[in-house]
């Protein structure tokens, strides 16, 4: 599957979440999204769903992993703290798909309690920020290049809606019979 390009990526995310009142919208109904999602997922957590790698607690710490780093990297971006140079880690992609990038590698399957904690503490830290657009301060997104905070915010939203999506989907399979090996 190849990826749009950067623009048309960053694009489509700015013309569904325009605003930062719709983003954190946005952040709060995935986030309570996603928590549902986890917990539907008790019964199969440690099962590695049909077609992926990953168990549902994987996929699950994954998408926390992330939205950790997105929240401290929009702290650092909002605060007044001046912006290092770094270079930035590029994606990396297998067959058309991105994979996790280094230090976002979920470990063997965390327990459901330690994420739905980890997943709440991250709403105030995403949901409750309003960032307005800001290009003189970005940091370096793996797969679309330098972003500001806004953006960032706008990644988590959909990164957070497309693994609960991949979630649900697996579960459904899991449930219906579907076997990790397909």
């Amino acid at each position: 599957m190849t990826q749009p390009g950067l623009d048309e990526q960053i694009a489509a995310l700015r013309a569904a979440l325009p605003t930062p009142e719709a983003v954190a919208a946005e952040l709060d109904r995935e986030l309570t999204a996603f928590a549902e999602s986890l917990r539907a997922a008790e019964p199969h957590w440690h099962a590695p769903m049909p077609g992926r790698t990953w168990t549902p607690a994987q996929e699950a710490e994954h998408t926390i992993l992330v939205n950790e780093g997105t929240a401290r990297v929009v702290r650092l971006l909002l605060s007044d703290k001046p912006l290092r140079e770094t270079p930035g880690q590029e994606g990396r992609t297998e067959n058309g798909r991105r994979l996790a990038p280094q230090g976002t590698e979920p470990g063997p399957g965390e327990d459901l309690a330690t994420l739905l904690a980890r997943n709440e503490a991250t709403r105030p830290l995403l949901a409750g920020v309003r960032a307005g657009p800001n290009p003189a301060r970005t940091f370096h997104h793996p797969f679309l290049g330098p972003i500001d905070a806004l953006d960032w915010l706008r990644m988590a939203a959909a990164q957070t809606r497309h693994h609960r999506t991949t979630l649900r989907a697996g579960l459904d399979r899991l449930s219906a019979g579907g076997h990790a090996a397909e």
